[in-house]
C-alpha cells in the first residue's frame, strides 16, 4: 500500500512538472503523460502487462475518448462535410494502410496479417493533438482545417474495423465464414439495441435529469449512459470503445449534445492521461537506445509517406496551399495507433522489440507535430510562393467574429432577432428546454448547454468573439457567467443585462459594460453599437499600403511595410485615448481587434520578406530593425492600455487630477511625434523626442516624491496607483526611445 500511494504521488508530481515545461513549448500533454510513464516506469521497475486493474483503468480512458468523438457523429454533421470525410478520409486510410502494409511485409519481413493491422494502424493521425492546436488557432473553420477534420472523422471510424481485424486474425478456434457470420449476428444485436435506447429513450432520460436541475445526477447519468453502453457492447464480444462510439452518435441528434461534451471532458483526459502513463510503462528505454538510429529514420519515413499520399489525394480538387497544409498537419500517427499496436503485443502478433520500435516512433512523430503545424505558414511558405499579407487579412477571425448571446429570454430574443437583422453571426448559449425549442424554431445557431460552463465557452471560441451578451434574468447566474468567462480570459469585455444599480454594484469585480435595462429598445442600441464597431474595425485595419507589395522589389516592400506598421501608432494612439476616456465598449473592442489584425498581416509581411526575397546586408538589418519595432508596438500598446486605465482613475481624484492631464497631454505629444518619424523620419521630430524620453527621470521621481509627501494626504490605494502609473511611463519612455532610434538608424541606411 505504501509503494502504490508513493508511486501514484510521484506520477501525479512528475506529470504535473513535466506538463507545465513542455507547455513552454506549445507541446500537447500527451507527449508529458508518455515521458512521465517511461520515467515512472524506469524508477519503480514498473510494468503494465499483467496489472489487469490498470489496463482497465487506463481502457476508459479511449472509451471515453471514443464517446466524446461519437458526439461529432451527427448524421447532419456528416452530410455537410460527406466529400471530406468519405471520399478524402477513406482513400486516405485506405491507400496509406495498403502502402505501409505491403512497405511492413516486403520490406520489413513482417508477417502478413500483422503487416496489415500495423500499416493502417500507422495510416491513422492524431485527432487529440491536431484537433486542439487547430481549435485553439481557430484554424478549424479554414479549408485545410475543414480536410483535416473530416479525413480524421473517418480515421476514428476505422479504428472500429481496425480493432475487429484483430480479433478475426487472432481467433483460431473457428474459420473465417463462421467468425465473420457470428460478428454480424452479435453486431446486428448490439447496434439495435443501443439504437433503438438512444432513438426512443435517451432525449426522454436525459429531459428528466436535466428537469431535476441537479449537477451531480446530471453528471452521474452521463457515466451511466457511457458505462452502461460500453458494456452492453463488451457483453456481445466487441470493444468497450465501440459501445462508447455508439452512444456518443447516439446524444450526438440530441439537444444535450455540447452540455454532455463539456461535463465529461474532465473525465475524459483524466482517464486518457492514465492511458498514455500506461504506454509510456511499456516503452523499454533499452530498446530505444539500441534502435535509436532506425526510430529516427522510421519516423521522418513514415511521415513523408503519409505526407505523399494525402498530398496526391487531395491535390486535385483543392489548391496545391491547402493540400500540402493538410497533408503536414495529418502526417503525424496518432493516439489510436498506440492502442492498436498495445493489442498487436497483448495478442503477440508482433515481437515485442519491432513494437517497441514502432511505439517510440509514434510518439516521435506525436512530438514533432506542434512544431510544424505551429508553423505551417513559414514551411508551406518554402515551398509554395502567396501574397502573405493579404492572405493574413483574408483568413483573420476577429473582423467580422461571432457574437456569444448567453440566454433566450425576452431580452434574449431581442438581440437575437436585431442580430440577424443586421446580419451578424451569433450563437445562443441556454440550458432551458422550453428556450432551446424557440431558437431553434426560429431557425437559430442554438446550442443546449449551461452558459457558465468554462469547456463550452472555450469550445465555443470565446476568445475570438466580436462581443459577449449575457442576457440572464438571475443576478445569481449573471454572477456566475461573468466568473466563468473571467476564468478563461480576465480580459473578455462583457456585456450584460441587469435590472437595478445594486444588481450592478454585486458585479463590479468584473470586466463589464452593463446595460441597465432589457426592453427591445437597448436591444437595438446595443445591436447597432455592435454593428458599428463591425464596419470601424475593418474600416481602420484595412491594407493602405501593403495591398501590392512585391517581393521582386525589396526595397518598396520594406518601405510599404514601414508605412503600413506606422498606422499601429495611430490605432495605439486612439486606444490608450478610449480607454482612458471610457468610451463605449464597442468603439475599444473595434480599436482592439484592428490593432490585432493590422499586427498580424505586418507581423506576416516582415516574416515574408526575411524568407522569401533576395535580400543584401542593408536590407536584411532593416527588415530585422522592423521586426524588432513590432516586438516593441505589442509591448507599447499593452503598456498604454494599462496606464490608460490608471491615468483614468487618478484624473477622477482631485487631488491627482492636473498630474493625470499633464501625463496624457505628454503622452498624446509623444506618440504623435513617434507617428511623424516611422512615416516621415526628420531629425527635428527625433530631437524632439529625444528631449522627451532620454532624459535622466528626475522628473517623474521628483512629481512622485511630492504626491507621496504626507501634505498630498492621498490614501495607500491612491499612492499605490500613482507608484504603478510612474512606473509605467518610466517603462514606457524606454520603449518610445527604442523605436525611434530604430527608425533613424532606418532612415540613416536609406541615405
Amino acid at each position: 500500500m505504501h509503494n502504490f500511494i508513493l508511486i501514484i504521488i510521484a506520477t501525479v508530481a512528475i506529470a504535473t512538472l513535466l506538463n507545465v515545461f513542455l507547455k513552454r513549448f506549445n507541446m500537447p500533454t500527451v507527449i508529458g503523460y508518455i515521458f512521465t510513464g517511461i520515467i515512472v516506469g524506469a524508477i519503480f521497475n514498473l510494468k503494465v502487462q499483467g496489472n489487469e486493474e490498470l489496463e482497465h483503468v487506463a481502457e476508459f480512458g479511449v472509451v471515453f475518448l471514443m464517446f466524446t468523438i461519437g458526439l461529432e457523429f451527427s448524421i447532419s454533421h456528416l452530410k455537410k462535410m460527406k466529400k471530406e470525410v468519405f471520399i478524402y478520409g477513406f482513400l486516405q486510410v485506405f491507400v496509406s494502410g495498403i502502402v505501409l502494409a505491403l512497405i511492413a511485409h516486403y520490406i520489413f519481413a513482417i508477417e502478413y496479417k500483422a503487416a496489415i493491422v500495423a500499416g493502417f494502424g500507422l495510416s491513422l493521425s492524431s485527432t487529440a493533438i491536431v484537433l486542439k492546436i487547430l481549435n485553439e488557432s481557430g484554424q478549424i473553420t479554414t479549408d485545410y482545417g475543414r480536410n483535416s477534420l473530416g479525413i480524421l472523422i473517418f480515421q476514428d471510424i476505422a479504428v472500429i474495423p481496425i480493432l475487429l481485424m484483430i480479433a478475426i486474425f487472432t481467433n483460431n478456434d473457428k474459420s473465417l465464414s463462421d467468425l465473420l457470420l457470428e460478428t454480424a449476428i452479435d453486431a446486428a444485436i448490439a447496434l439495435s439495441i443501443l439504437v433503438l435506447i438512444g432513438k426512443y429513450l435517451l432525449s426522454y432520460f436525459f429531459k428528466i435529469v436535466s428537469n431535476s436541475n441537479s449537477k451531480e445526477i446530471y453528471m452521474g447519468s452521463i457515466l451511466f449512459v457511457v458505462i452502461g453502453a460500453s458494456y452492453i457492447a463488451h457483453y456481445f464480444g466487441f470493444s468497450y470503445s465501440l459501445g462508447a462510439f455508439i452512444a456518443g452518435m447516439m446524444i450526438a441528434d440530441t439537444i444535450y449534445k455540447y452540455q454532455v461534451e463539456a461535463d465529461l471532458i474532465p473525465f475524459r483526459d483524466l482517464l486518457l492521461g492514465v492511458f498514455f502513463v500506461s504506454i509510456g510503462l511499456q516503452i523499454d528505454l533499452g530498446v530505444v537506445k539500441d534502435n535509436i538510429l532506425i526510430v529516427l529514420g522510421l519516423s521522418l519515413f513514415v511521415m513523408l509517406v503519409k505526407m505523399s499520399i494525402t498530398y496526391l489525394i487531395l491535390i486535385k480538387s483543392n489548391t496545391p496551399k491547402t493540400s500540402l497544409k493538410t497533408a503536414i498537419t495529418l502526417s503525424e500517427i496518432g493516439e489510436f495507433s498506440l492502442v492498436v499496436f498495445s493489442l498487436l503485443m497483448a495478442e503477440q502478433m508482433m515481437d515485442t522489440v519491432t513494437i517497441q520500435i514502432l511505439m517510440v516512433t509514434i510518439v516521435l512523430t506525436m512530438i514533432y507535430t506542434p512544431f510544424l503545424i505551429n508553423n505551417l505558414d513559414s514551411i508551406v511558405g518554402l515551398v509554395i510562393k502567396t501574397d502573405v499579407a493579404k492572405e493574413s487579412f483574408e483568413k483573420s477571425s476577429v473582423i467580422g467574429g461571432h457574437v456569444i448571446l448567453c440566454g433566450y429570454g425576452t431580452f434574449g430574443q431581442a438581440v437575437s432577432e436585431k442580430l440577424q437583422k443586421e446580419e451578424i453571426n451569433h450563437v445562443i448559449i441556454t440550458d432551458d428546454t422550453d428556450d432551446y425549442v424557440k431558437a431553434k424554431e426560429s431557425e437559430r445557431n442554438v446550442v443546449f448547454g449551461d452558459p457558465a460552463d468554462r469547456v463550452l465557452l472555450d469550445k465555443l471560441r470565446i476568445k475570438d468573439a466580436m462581443s459577449i451578451v449575457i442576457a440572464l434574468e438571475s443576478i445569481e447566474e449573471i454572477q456566475k457567467v461573468s466568473a466563468a468567462i473571467t476564468l478563461v480570459d480576465p480580459d473578455l469585455k462583457i456585456i450584460a443585462k441587469v435590472a437595478s444599480e445594486k444588481d450592478k454594484a454585486n458585479l463590479d469585480q468584473f470586466n463589464h459594460d452593463f446595460l441597465l435595462d432589457g426592453n427591445v429598445h437597448t436591444a437595438t442600441l446595443l445591436v447597432d453599437k455592435i454593428s458599428k464597431s463591425r464596419i470601424l474595425a475593418k474600416e481602420t485595419s484595412s491594407l493602405q499600403y501593403l495591398g501590392n507589395y512585391s517581393l521582386d522589389d525589396p526595397l518598396d516592400a520594406i518601405e510599404k511595410t514601414q508605412k503600413e506598421q506606422a498606422r499601429l501608432l495611430d490605432i495605439i494612439s486612439k486606444s490608450f485615448n478610449a480607454f482612458r476616456e471610457e468610451k463605449d465598449i464597442m468603439q475599444i473592442k473595434a480599436l482592439y481587434d484592428s490593432f490585432k489584425v493590422l499586427n498580424e498581416i505586418v507581423g506576416a509581411a516582415i516574416r515574408d520578406i526575411l524568407t522569401n526575397a533576395k535580400l543584401e546586408s542593408k536590407e536584411y538589418e532593416k527588415v530585422n530593425l522592423l521586426m524588432d519595432n513590432q516586438t516593441l508596438l505589442i509591448a507599447l500598446n499593452e503598456e498604454l492600455e494599462k496606464l490608460g486605465k490608471e491615468l483614468k482613475l487618478l484624473e477622477d481624484n482631485d487631488k491627482t487630477k492636473s498630474l493625470a492631464c499633464i501625463a496624457v497631454e505628454g503622452l498624446d505629444t509623444v506618440l504623435l511625434t513617434l507617428k511623424d518619424i516611422a512615416e516621415d523620419y526628420d531629425d527635428m521630430d527625433m530631437d524632439m523626442l529625444k528631449g522627451m524620453t532620454l532624459g535622466e527621470g528626475k522628473g517623474l521621481s521628483k512629481i512622485r516624491e511630492s504626491y507621496l509627501d504626507t501634505k498630498m494626504e492621498l490614501n495607500a490605494e491612491s499612492k499605490a496607483l500613482l507608484v504603478s502609473s510612474t512606473n509605467h511611463m518610466e517603462g514606457l519612455k524606454t520603449i518610445f526611445g527604442s523605436i525611434g532610434e530604430n527608425y533613424r538608424k532606418i532612415s540613416i541606411m536609406n541615405g
